[in-house]
C-alpha cells in the first residue's frame, strides 16, 4: 500500500506551486508508492488525477493470454523540476481506464480529484502550463491517426430539428449535452443581453461548449428562433468531443 508523505521535505524549487496546492486544497493525498505498486489500474471508474512529482513509473496493458507479458507501453523518468501528470483525461468524462500505470521504484505523486483541477486552472498557472503542453502532446498524438469522418463516428450524435420557440437550456442548467448547430437561428440571452446567432456565428457551430466541457451549469439561455438543425451530444462523449476538437478545447478550458 502507498503511504503518506510530506511534500515540504521536497526540493521544488522548479514547481513551487505544489506545496501552495496541498496547503489550499487539504483533500489531495501525497502518496510514496514502492516498486511495483499501481497507481491506476486498465478497467478502473476512477477520475483521480495523478502528479508525479519523484520517481518514474510504466505505463502497461495486460496480456491478452493467460501467462503472457503484459505490453509495455511508455516508460517515464520525471524530471527533476517538473511534474508528470497521469489518468488527466478522466478529467473529460467517466470511462474506464483504457491503461495500467505502476511505480518503477519509487515514486512520489499527488492524488487529486476532478475539482482539483479548476483549483490549478484558476491560481497556478505554473502547473496549468505544464498540463496544457501535455495534454496537447497526447491529444495531437491521438488525433494524428484520426479522419474527420472517424471523429463524427465516435461522437455518436444525435440529430434534431428544433422548433421556433423550443428552449434547448436555460442558465444554471446542467450542461449534460452539447448542441452543435448545423442550420438555423438561436437566440443566446445572458446578462449582457440577447443576440441571434447561427452556424458560422459561432466555433464549430457549438453551443456553450465551455460549460460542456468543464461539466459546470450553463451560464446562458439558448431556445430556437425558427426551425433549426443540430447535432446533440450526450455528456458520456466528452472526451470524444475532446478528442475530435483538441484546439477548441483547450483554448476554452486553458485560457487565462
Amino acid at each position: 500500500m502507498p503511504e503518506a508523505f510530506d511534500i515540504r521535505l521536497l526540493c521544488l524549487d522548479g514547481i513551487s506551486e505544489l506545496p501552495s496546492l496541498v496547503s489550499r486544497c487539504p483533500d489531495v493525498e501525497c502518496l510514496a508508492f514502492h516498486d511495483g505498486e499501481y497507481l491506476m489500474r486498465e478497467g478502473e471508474e476512477s477520475q483521480d488525477l495523478f502528479i508525479v512529482v519523484e520517481g518514474a513509473y510504466v505505463v502497461e496493458r495486460p496480456p491478452d493470454l493467460p501467462g503472457a507479458q503484459a505490453s509495455l507501453l511508455a516508460t517515464v523518468m520525471v524530471d527533476p523540476g517538473e511534474p508528470s501528470f497521469v489518468g488527466e483525461m478522466a478529467y473529460f468524462g467517466s470511462q474506464r481506464r483504457s491503461a495500467s500505470v505502476r511505480s518503477s521504484g519509487r515514486t512520489l505523486a499527488l492524488c487529486l480529484k476532478r475539482h482539483h483541477i479548476d483549483v490549478i486552472v484558476e491560481h497556478y498557472p505554473g502547473l496549468l502550463k505544464i498540463i496544457f503542453r501535455q495534454l496537447t502532446e497526447r491529444l495531437v498524438e491521438t488525433n494524428g491517426s484520426l479522419k474527420e469522418l472517424q471523429a463524427r463516428f465516435a461522437l455518436a450524435p444525435e440529430r434534431r430539428m428544433g422548433s421556433a420557440g423550443e428552449r434547448l437550456f436555460s442558465a444554471g442548467d446542467p450542461a449534460d449535452k452539447l448542441f452543435q448547430l448545423l442550420m438555423g437561428e438561436v437566440r443566446i440571452e445572458g446578462a449582457d443581453g440577447s443576440r441571434l446567432v447561427r452556424p458560422e456565428d459561432l466555433a464549430q457551430g457549438l453551443l456553450e461548449p465551455e460549460a460542456f466541457l468543464r461539466g459546470r451549469p450553463h451560464r446562458l439561455a439558448a431556445t430556437v428562433e425558427n426551425t433549426a438543425f443540430f447535432l446533440v451530444v450526450d455528456a458520456a462523449r466528452r472526451e470524444a468531443v475532446v478528442r475530435s476538437y483538441p484546439g477548441l478545447a483547450l483554448g476554452l478550458l486553458f485560457e487565462g
